[in-house]
């Protein structure tokens, strides 16, 4: 990867130069299908009226001086992606695109977030789901996946929503750029700029360095894991999806917010059970656990009893291989994938969460790692689409992004002022909630599930069903809403 040192570039033995532009290839873990069309949005709601001047600056001196990448643009170069970055930055070329708007209200005036920090202490639907947000936060020229980028567009769309008592920071960028990890590295670095401090230098790998280990058709194909499909199985795998999709033609997608309090109870319930029936060397349930299955289960509710369902959940591998310390930045994706396979339809919930944490445990050893690291760069190769299901099976994807936004803070991007009525906000300080999504657009959105953020008193989830099962989940929450039928 092209770093800057005094001012000038330097290029590793991964990139080329042609001209007085550097071509840098993307590692396979960067540009599976579909990621390398996928662009990610974030809208960070910030209950503080932010800087965005100093904000707007201090991102351009972040590029510029600590992370050049991102004011690359990503070209094919026949099926594959490259980096082109210019050797230096002409003072008119265009880093990042940077639009704002200036909203005469409060954001709670606007109805997309409840007007308390919590929902009484309920699990509870938001008023706006995510595309509603995407329409409020972003400028309808955006473009929502690289297919429809203009020629020579940047990597990075910021735009900035005030409020008069709050600010919306929405982002968007490729996701062969980064992961949601990635993603939050980049804001950290952004907001030690604007405090005038220099971020901590990014951790750049060899090309090659996540390809995994060489595997046997045989390992890589091992059923009930993240595997490569034969042929036959990739053209059988959608049968179990015909009918689903004939049968129900419509979805809703609604924000599902778990209290804390709800969720730790569950779990303390579920782990009872499970030790009653395990022992007490059960694994140790996690909020994640429970929330995952929650998920799951509301997907399922009410709908065939036997059919076996494919569980996965999204891993991040910082910290838990030898090549990603996890006190060292790192923008780009670090990904592998647990699964577990139960007909979640009529499965206790503490099962759910239990075989689920199992998987976790189990693709959390760094062997499994490597061998996921190996799965993917075989699709990566082979160009196959990433869907974790066994063919029989219909899927359930999580991705939890909770942790990637702990230490996110824009305290140094708040306006410095007296005036009550722009500090309404301060109680509750300047950390954000996050919503978002890294989907393809116009494709069905019901097997999947994000969990996007743990704030203000609880976990906040982006959750799609067909109307019939929405209509089940809603009646549970009036009748049982601590779930405890579940």
């Amino acid at each position: 990867m092209a770093t800057k040192t005094n001012g000038k570039s330097e290029v590793t033995t991964n990139g080329a130069i042609r001209g007085d532009v550097q071509i840098i290839p993307l590692k396979p873990l960067d540009q599976w299908r579909p990621l390398e069309n996928v662009r990610s949005l974030l809208f960070l709601v910030v209950r503080e009226s932010l800087d965005e001047s100093a904000m707007r600056d201090s991102l351009n001196r972040l590029i510029r001086d600590h992370l050049p990448i991102l004011g690359a643009r990503i070209e094919f170069k026949k099926t594959d992606l490259k980096y082109c970055l210019p050797n230096s930055f002409p003072p008119a070329y265009s880093l990042f695109e940077w639009t704002s708007k200036t909203v005469d209200s409060s954001l709670e005036d606007t109805n997309l977030l409840p007007r308390g920090p919590q929902f009484d202490s309920a699990l509870s639907f938001a008023p706006s789901n995510i595309p509603q947000m995407e329409k409020e936060w972003t400028p309808s020229s955006w473009p929502v996946e690289r297919k429809y980028e203009q020629p020579n567009a940047p990597l990075l769309f910021v735009h900035i929503t005030k409020y008069t008592n709050s600010t919306v920071v929405a982002l968007n960028i490729p996701h062969c750029v980064s992961d949601q990890l990635g993603f939050a590295s980049l804001i950290s670095a952004w907001m030690s700029v604007l405090k005038g401090e220099a971020p901590p230098e990014f951790l750049e790998l060899p090309l090659d360095a996540l390809d995994g280990p060489k595997l046997s058709q045989k390992e890589l194909r091992k059923k009930g894991t993240y595997r490569i499909l034969s042929g036959r199985e990739q053209a059988t795998k959608f049968i179990p999806y015909i009918s689903e999709f004939a049968r129900f033609t419509k979805e809703i997608r609604r924000t599902l917010f778990f209290p804390t309090e709800i969720v730790d109870n569950l779990r303390q319930l579920c782990m009872d059970k499970l030790k009653a029936r395990y022992g007490e060397q059960a694994a140790t349930l996690s909020n994640a656990d429970v929330i995952t299955a929650i998920l799951a289960k509301f997907a399922f509710l009410d709908r065939n009893p036997s059919k076996m369902v494919t569980l996965s959940t999204s891993l991040n591998m910082r910290g838990r291989h030898p090549a990603l310390p996890a006190d060292k930045p790192y923008l780009h994706n670090a990904l592998s994938f647990a699964v577990a396979r139960l007909p979640i339809a009529k499965t206790s919930l503490a099962e759910v969460a239990y075989q689920n944490r199992l998987a976790v445990n189990e693709e959390l050893q760094l062997k499994n790692i490597e061998r996921s690291l190996a799965v993917t760069k075989e699709l990566y190769k082979r160009k196959y689409p990433l869907h974790v299901v066994e063919p029989s099976d219909l899927s359930y994807a999580i991705t939890n992004w909770c942790g990637a936004w702990r230490d996110i803070d824009f305290g140094p991007a708040v306006v410095k002022t007296d005036d009550s009525n722009l500090t309404a906000g301060a109680n509750v300080g300047a950390i954000p909630l996050v919503f978002g999504h890294s989907l393809q657009r116009n494709y069905p959105t019901r097997f999947n599930s994000q969990i996007m953020c743990k704030a203000d008193g609880g976990y906040w989830c982006d959750f799609t069903t067909i109307p019939k099962t929405m209509a089940k989940v809603e009646s549970l929450l009036k009748s049982d809403p601590k779930l405890q039928s579940l």
